[in-house]
């Protein structure tokens, strides 16, 4: 557990004033029992309650407090976290492997801003934490694949290092599950396309320092060879803790984690075309406060639905959509939604989750033509779009299931399975998302205008477009069905007239 306390001062940079950590047993109680035991939960409480007082020294006014898997897969986390909130007045949020990819993402285009790695050519983020490795890869900088995947030091300790049998053949059996798991990863991610390679945690960073023969770097940017640092792994992951600690004079609570994690590293990079490995001090917390620091909301907003909107647009390659029609049925879409801004309530960030959802509608396809839409469903649902939640990715994937076809019933056991917020916003997105869809139904980008006329009963959509419209005048006015059941209106279609 660890905290950064940091001042914010207009036109600057943050100046961290204090930090402080605290080792507690949250990874091992949950990845070895699924709950969290009395006495870690005591020992958490007490090292926040520590922390608590280090913030109220400072007077902080702001302040951000997350958890990731340790505490996402215990059973007993809300329970815990009730404790937390009564006995501190913390509020900590469980965030998801998309948003720790964000905010290590922003920590790291802060510290490589400028650089080869950040401005032309591929690269992998990896980090291998306690839980979980965290992977983001990026096209000249922006991010269009990530995934967090069973990786974690931690967790591969407890669950092969820890178990009977010898010491070798305990290595030799996770070692089979690294592998498995990157030949996974190579599924989803092109690592074999990454030029440039960004390792971060604690423990690579103490590998760096060791192939650098220095104790602690002052650059927070170490670069090594990628031949010393598998030499390296291949070195370390064969010794036992005991080993580890006489031979690096490492804490038992170092060493037990060293050689897992060397050897997730050590696969991932054998896989990318790096020649030199760029190893970073970038931080989830220094993420945390970039993202708590910068004052242009709208700014940042923009920011962050580029790096989504190229992650969907990386998906929806993979699944060979057509772009033209993809784009064209989304920008149609967000001129509908932007129309009705007084009708439905939503506000940006409920616009964005329309343009992915718009962009990929028709993935389906890669697996079938017939009932597309369901497919489209299964495949978001499963998917991962750099920066978004699961919860975004279940509404994006039942807006997207309902383009065409049936609207949603309560038969629909995706739909229902939704509480009732999003039930509600998923009948909105879907509504302008089928009129979108019917307006492009040629797939040949005629309508390149769309507005609202909104008069007393009926509602009429006014087109601007090139070419013969009927099938477009069909298909809208079939499919405005949706439309008419959630805001009330009958809608009509009208082309604008021509000089």
């Amino acid at each position: 557990m660890k905290l950064l306390v940091a001042e914010v001062r207009e036109q600057s940079a943050p100046v961290v004033l204090d930090t402080a950590s605290r080792g507690v047993l949250l990874g091992k109680d949950t990845f070895t029992s699924g709950t969290l035991g009395a006495a870690t939960i005591g020992a958490t409480l007490k090292a926040l309650v520590g922390f608590r007082k280090i913030m109220d020294s400072y007077g902080v006014i702001r302040y951000r407090a997350v958890a990731t898997s340790a505490v996402r897969e215990a059973s007993n986390r809300d329970t815990f976290l009730d404790r937390v909130r009564l006995k501190t007045g913390i509020d900590v949020e469980i965030i998801d492997g998309s948003e720790e990819n964000r905010l290590t993402y922003l920590a790291v285009r802060e510290a490589l801003r400028g650089r080869e790695a950040l401005e032309s050519g591929d690269t992998l983020l990896a980090e291998v934490g306690g839980g979980s490795a965290d992977l983001s890869f990026l096209r000249a900088g922006q991010p269009v694949y990530s995934g967090t995947y069973p990786l974690g030091s931690i967790r591969m300790r407890q669950g092969y290092l820890s178990a009977p049998g010898t010491h070798e053949t305990r290595v030799r059996l996770l070692r089979r599950h690294i592998h498995n798991v990157v030949e996974d990863i190579r599924r989803e991610l092109p690592l074999g396309d990454a030029r440039h390679c960004v390792l971060l945690g604690g423990d690579v960073r103490f590998a760096a320092d060791e192939i650098l023969g220095v104790d602690e770097a002052e650059n927070p940017l170490r670069v090594i060879d990628r031949e010393a640092f598998l030499a390296f792994c291949d070195q370390v992951t064969p010794l036992d803790t005991d080993e580890l600690v006489e031979r690096y004079r490492l804490t038992p609570a170092e060493a037990e984690t060293l050689a897992a994690a060397l050897f997730a590293y050590r696969e991932i990079v054998a896989e990318t075309q790096a020649g030199r490995l760029k190893v970073l001090d970038a931080t989830l917390r220094q993420g945390l406060l970039i993202d708590l620091a910068r004052g242009d909301e709208a700014g940042r907003f923009e920011d962050f639905a580029g790096q989504v909107l190229a992650s969907a647009s990386a998906l929806g390659d993979k699944y060979r959509y057509d772009e033209p029609h993809a784009r064209n049925v989304a920008a149609l879409a967000v001129q509908i939604f932007d129309e009705l801004g007084g009708e439905h309530g939503l506000g940006r960030r409920e616009r964005l989750l329309l343009q992915v959802a718009a962009l990929l509608h028709d993935v389906g396809t890669f697996v079938s033509l017939r009932a597309h839409h369901k497919h489209s469903h299964y495949i978001l649902s499963v998917s991962e779009i750099f920066g978004l939640t699961r919860d975004d990715m279940q509404v994006i994937a039942n807006v997207a299931r309902y383009h065409r076809r049936s609207v949603p019933q309560r038969s629909h056991l995706p739909f229902v399975t939704l509480d009732s917020e999003q039930r509600v916003l998923v009948s909105k997105l879907a509504a302008f998302l089928r009129l979108a869809n019917a307006l492009d139904a040629d797939h040949l980008q005629k309508v390149s205008v769309v507005k609202v006329d909104r008069e007393d009963e009926r509602w009429a959509l006014d087109v601007e477009g090139a070419g013969d419209l009927t099938l477009e005048r069909l298909a809208s006015l079939s499919r405005a069905d949706l439309f008419t059941e959630v805001f009330g209106h009958r809608v009509s279609f009208r082309e604008a007239q021509r000089p």
